[in-house]
């Protein structure tokens, strides 16, 4: 029987140096648990983003899963559009969509704008009435989040060609703050015409919604677009590992997952995605709702990935303490849980990505790691960590090259154990 690995992605978890001197919000938490299994195992930092790819989600959560993101380019709209069900046919381009915030002159101030119950609803009919079935798909990821797929089966009234394999896709959110919608979608309009007065369409009314969080109104922003990802399954990818333990066992593997983006890719790798009651993608979601998942999952699957949005969306928001917070609450909540109920299994803890509370940006930077479990030990040469931060981790000379690299040390930590 295989040893379990649990891999806990905290999505943005890593920081950057403050100006001021103060420390990130990982070194500024109280995560004693974290601490204790970075000083005891393996801990390191890890070069998640390629050199090449664009820091984020789309990149850094492929990564880890094994595979190199410039080989395997899976876009954001078709991943998310899988976990919502949505038919995806080869030659449709599935979108992903913001809501953003507005200020006062009509810009694009909030990539990811906080919506009540109501103004979710209204968003929502907005969104539906500019992309009408049948030529559309769209589906709502709660929040902010929404996916359109365009059909090109027959059912639109001028299908485009089959697409090329990259089609032209915006700018993420978080890389248009500061303009307007009308100027930041100028290169949309001459690229997909018929897209962009949909969603200029739909921008119209969604100015006009307006409340106590959004003064100034709201808008749709379209990007990560692409057709639907082929990914080699994990599985396949990783039958030697599975056979070196335990000959003709396949490899399975689970992830544990709110946000459409980490489902799709789950499911587009052929792992079990469930969806978790109370996991929601934010700040607030039931962290035991999370680990009781996991440990349920761990009963017949090898490895399980739990993914945790609410760091990147505390930076986003430029709010250090909100993300330290979480992160203390990840440790008490999450991984003390995880360590304690499964100490047979080889635990790692990382993240994708930074994302920087100073600019509440993605950055590319290599990020801390900590390996914990049977077959761990302190990697010959280092030192010890003396606490799960970004500079303790560096501190002790470790540095894996990519994810793929630190998923393949994660499967060899410890090959098998024997049937109970």
């Amino acid at each position: 029987m295989h040893t379990p690995r649990i891999i806990c992605i905290l999505d943005g978890m890593a920081d950057l140096p403050h100006n001021g001197g103060q420390p990130t919000p990982l070194a500024a938490a109280h995560t004693p648990t974290l601490d204790r299994l970075a000083a005891t195992g393996t801990a390191g930092l890890c070069q998640v983003i390629p050199y090449g790819a664009e820091a984020g989600s789309d990149a850094g959560i492929p990564a880890l899963l094994g595979y190199d993101p410039l080989r395997h380019p899976a876009a954001r709209g078709p991943l998310e559009a899988l976990a919502a069900g949505l038919p995806l046919d080869p030659h449709d381009i599935a979108w992903r969509c913001n809501v953003v915030a507005l200020d006062a002159h009509g810009r694009m101030a909030d990539p990811a704008a906080t919506l009540n119950a109501a103004m979710e609803r209204a968003v929502d009919s907005i969104v539906r009435a500019a992309f009408p079935a049948p030529a559309h798909g769209t589906a709502h990821g709660g929040g902010f989040r929404f996916t359109v797929v365009e059909r090109n089966d027959g059912h639109a009234a001028a299908p485009s060609p089959p697409a090329a394999p990259t089609p032209f896709t915006p700018a993420g959110p978080q890389d248009v703050i500061g303009q307007s919608p009308a100027d930041a979608l100028h290169d949309l309009a001459r690229h997909h015409p018929a897209l962009h007065a949909r969603v200029t369409a739909a921008n119209a009314q969604l100015a006009l919604l307006t409340g106590p969080e959004i003064p100034h109104g709201l808008a749709l922003w379209p990007w990560g677009c692409g057709h639907r990802p082929d990914l080699p399954s994990f599985s396949a990818r990783h039958a030697t590992a599975a056979s070196s333990a335990v000959p003709h066992t396949p490899l399975t593997a689970a992830m544990v997952a709110a946000v459409p983006l980490a489902r799709g890719l789950a499911l587009a790798a052929g792992l079990t995605a469930p969806e978790i009651p109370g996991a929601t993608g934010g700040a607030d979601t039931d962290l035991a709702a999370k680990a009781a998942a996991a440990l349920a999952l761990l009963a017949d699957h090898a490895v399980v990935f739990i993914h945790v949005e609410g760091p990147d969306m505390c930076a986003h928001a430029r709010d250090a303490r909100a993300k330290s917070s979480l992160l203390a609450r990840i440790d008490a909540q999450l991984i003390a849980p995880l360590r304690a109920a499964r100490p047979d299994a080889v635990l790692c803890v990382t993240c994708d990505h930074v994302t920087h509370c100073g600019d509440g940006r993605h950055h590319p930077h290599a990020v801390p790691f900590l390996l914990h479990g049977p077959g761990v030990s302190q990697h010959p040469g280092t030192l010890a960590a003396a606490r799960f931060d970004e500079a303790a981790c560096a501190a002790t000379g470790l540095r894996i090259p990519s994810g793929p690299t630190l998923l393949d040390m994660i499967l060899r930590a410890a090959t098998h154990r024997a049937d109970m």
